[in-house]
């Protein structure tokens, strides 16, 4: 004979009332919208073992849910895990080394040195197990949400040697980004100085005027596609100053696309297709979560005299809302 014994630890509950206006939604769809930091992949599976229940039955993704209904969710005794934290940047892909050098890919995400707090991944953080005798040293940095070539000098001698280097000039970046707006098919330089915002700390902002902190800043554009609404830009900072490609793309009217902080917005399958439709209940994820920059390629003399040309591939995210975009508008370049 067999003894159905109660757990000894009743799993936590959280209770939810389903509102007016999602009234017809899918079960699976309203679990998204209420718990976005969760995984897709959690939700499903605790479907699959009947962990959520509508009126007091367990219930299935598919459900349909009415008004009134009052759906249970037994939340996992370790919780859940973050979404963010499921992002795999544990490691670095190295894209080209030297005696005295090295180039990695960083991904979005991974800011470059730890912030004020000092926690957070960084690439900083990772650089004892990605060469452990190699002494390496950041000599530049990359915004948290910017992917692409990064570079590294091994000892001192050689973050010297890259640090005189990019004060002169000598270390040329290109960069992929994808704006809003349609800008001339012409190259251009953007000529404005910048300087910390004054409103909002970490930020930067175009001097109007003669600021005592402004500093000059140059940046070469090219326009390399357009789609619909949108550009694809190739861009070349002549110098090296905080935000410079965001703030100043946003100053001249056209920021990057999902660069929220310099007003950019997320781009959204529903403002590319008109037969676009939402699902009842359902919160349109955009197609991209984070600011279209990309640090493409990196040019720069080595402590022997040679030229090192190193290039990062578009990475998947940004191919794949680039792609979308490509299908869904066609381009005019």
């Amino acid at each position: 004979m067999r003894y159905h014994l109660p757990p000894l630890h009743r799993p936590k509950r959280t209770v939810l009332d389903v509102p007016r206006e999602v009234h017809g939604a899918r079960l699976e769809d309203f679990l998204a919208r209420q718990f976005e930091h969760v995984r897709k992949s959690e939700l499903r599976q605790l479907l699959a073992n009947e962990g959520v229940h509508v009126n007091g039955q367990s219930a299935l993704g598919h459900t349909r849910l009415r008004e009134f209904d009052v759906v249970e969710v037994e939340v996992p005794e370790q919780g859940f895990a973050d979404r963010a934290d499921a992002r795999p940047q544990d490691q670095l892909t190295v894209l080209a080394e030297g005696e005295a050098w090295l180039v990695v890919d960083k991904p979005a995400g991974l800011m470059t040195v730890p912030g004020r707090q000092g926690n957070g991944p960084s690439v900083h953080a990772l650089l004892p197990t990605l060469r452990p005798d190699a002494d390496l040293r950041i000599v530049h940095r990359l915004d948290r949400f910017t992917s692409g070539c990064l570079l590294l000098a091994k000892g001192i001698e050689a973050a010297r040697w890259f640090d005189e280097a990019f004060g002169e000039a000598r270390v040329h970046k290109t960069y992929v980004a994808l704006v809003h707006g349609v800008l001339p098919s012409e190259s251009r330089v953007i000529d404005l100085p910048l300087m910390p915002d004054p409103r909002r700390p970490g930020k930067t902002a175009v001097a109007r005027g003669r600021e005592r902190e402004a500093k000059p800043a140059r940046t070469e554009v090219a326009v390399t596609a357009v789609h619909g609404d949108f550009s694809l830009l190739s861009l070349q900072p002549q110098t090296g100053r905080s935000h410079q490609l965001r703030c100043h793309l946003a100053a001249i009217g056209h920021p990057i696309v999902a660069d929220v902080d310099y007003g950019g917005r997320p781009l959204l399958l529903s403002e590319l297709k008109r037969s676009y439709k939402l699902r009842r209940g359902v919160r349109e994820r955009a197609l991209l979560e984070r600011t279209f920059l990309h640090a493409a390629r990196l040019r720069f003399p080595a402590l022997d005299g040679a030229e090192i040309a190193v290039e990062s591939p578009l990475p998947a995210d940004l191919r794949t809302a680039l792609d979308r975009l490509e299908r869904t508008e066609p381009a005019r370049n």
